[in-house]
């Protein structure tokens, strides 16, 4: 069996030092390796790894270089806050189940950093009701935004919320019932 386990993004910089600092004063990484004859550093802070890698003309992506999962999003968007940090998107919940932030760091680089506060659920049509077949994303219900959850028992729970297609991504409240 193949298994992806891991992911480290390579930052173009054209000076190391300053956005290592960042890394590890503003976020609290540390460093793995640091070769400045290879333009290299790699930071680490618990499954996260980063790299820079120092170049002449760095790419810098036009929105963020990386999404990166955390716990307390908030105190970490008051602790970027406190120690100087430019944040460029202030804290914002999202309708995808996701409450984040961006900060910039030097060099230009963005960092997106938040947490899930929804759990996202396969949503199903409503059992017997798959008779429309003229729905642009196939068999439908009237009720179409009536859709079935699974659960960890057998069966479904009825969820009712936005329009949305048969096998698509619901949102579950993190702390329903069959957030187990």
């Amino acid at each position: 069996m193949i298994e992806f386990f891991s992911c480290r993004p390579n930052l173009e910089v054209d000076d190391l030092a300053p956005a290592a600092a960042f890394l590890r004063e503003v976020l609290g990484f540390e460093v793995e390796v640091d070769e400045p004859e290879m333009g290299l550093v790699l930071l680490r802070r618990d499954a996260v790894g980063l790299a820079l890698v120092q170049s002449p003309t760095p790419g810098v992506n036009a929105t963020t270089a990386a999404y990166i999962g955390v716990t307390g999003v908030d105190d970490l968007h008051e602790q970027c806050a406190a120690r100087g940090a430019r944040i460029v998107t202030g804290l914002a919940d999202h309708p995808w189940g996701l409450r984040d932030f961006v900060v910039e760091m030097p060099g230009g680089h963005r960092l997106s950093l938040g947490e899930r506060i929804t759990q996202l659920r396969l949503c199903r049509p409503e059992p017997g009701a798959n008779d429309r077949t003229d729905h642009p994303f196939g068999h439908a219900t009237e009720q179409q935004h009536q859709t079935w959850i699974p659960t960890h028992e057998p069966g479904f729970e009825r969820h009712t919320g936005h329009r949305r297609a048969p096998g698509s991504w619901c949102e579950v409240p993190a702390n329903s019932a069959d957030d187990r």
